[in-house]
């Protein structure tokens, strides 16, 4: 399994509120779609303390591929541009707004 954690920040024009419903019900399913991806979930997140060395991370995707080929699949497709297209209105354009990293490991403890 091939699977990528995405850190998102909304644009600060943008209520929580809009911006939850667009993951939920317009670029969510953009890459839900996608026959190559294997598993797709959306985590909301409200900072519990905050020092502002930096702003609130909105939300967490994780999606995940049968393997780095399948993935390199699904990013040239149609869909995925779609989702890349629709995600300029609410999404900051930066690493700061979007940022993907590949999960090399998982432990569970309990």
């Amino acid at each position: 399994m091939h699977t990528l954690l995405t850190v998102i920040r909304k644009r600060p024009e943008i209520s929580t509120e809009d911006f939850r419903h667009f993951m939920e019900f317009e670029y969510g399913p953009t890459y839900a779609a996608l026959p190559q991806v294997r598993a797709y979930e959306q985590y909301y997140l409200a900072d519990l303390a905050a020092d502002g060395a930096e702003d609130a991370i909105d939300a967490i995707v994780r999606i995940s591929f049968d393997s780095e080929e399948t993935m390199r699949e699904a990013l040239a497709t149609e869909g995925y541009r779609k989702a890349h297209e629709l995600r300029q209105g609410y999404m900051r354009d930066t690493s700061v707004g979007i940022h993907s990293a590949v999960l090399e490991r998982q432990v569970t403890l309990v």
